[in-house]
Formats: C-alpha cells, structure tokens, sequence
C-alpha cells in the first residue's frame, strides 16, 4: 500500500495554487495596465459613464480575476495553516 504524507499533498497543493495565483496576478496587471488605473477607479467610472460595452466587459472580467485572487489567497492560507482535510 501507498502511503502518503499530509505535508507532501499540501505541498503539491500549494505549488499549484501559487501557479494559479501567477496567472491571475498577470491577469490584474494586464488590466491595470489597459486601463492606466487602479481596480476601484475604474470601478466608479464604468458605473457612473454612459454605457460602454467593452468597458463593461473588462470591468466584469477583472471583477472576476480579483475575486479569484482572493479565493486562491484563502486556500493558500488554509494549507499553509494545515487547515484542511483529506478525504
């Protein structure tokens, strides 16, 4: 029988965990980028400017990425802390 420890399968978690957490970190950057202005400006300015669809959909796509960010930095944190079960 095989047996593997709890640390090595947290380990390989967390190694792709952090290669997501890249992809969507470049994927901020990028619409930083685009836009030549933080998240929450850009925000406030689609929400109050006379519908633009491209913008709209940017905004919605990097709505998206961010709160992925987040969830990928939870996971981290809950393997980092040992806070998970194996089932």
């Amino acid at each position: 029988m095989l047996t593997i420890k709890k640390s090595d399968i947290a380990d390989g978690l967390l190694l792709e965990l952090m290669a997501d957490m890249h992809v969507v970190k470049d994927k901020i950057a990028y619409f930083e980028k685009k836009c030549n202005m933080q998240y929450e400006v850009f925000e406030q300015a689609v929400k109050t400017r006379q519908e633009d669809y491209q913008q709209w959909d940017d905004y919605i796509e990097w709505k998206a990425y961010r709160r992925l960010f987040e969830d990928i930095s939870h996971k981290i944190s809950d393997i980092k802390n040992a806070d998970f079960e194996i089932n």
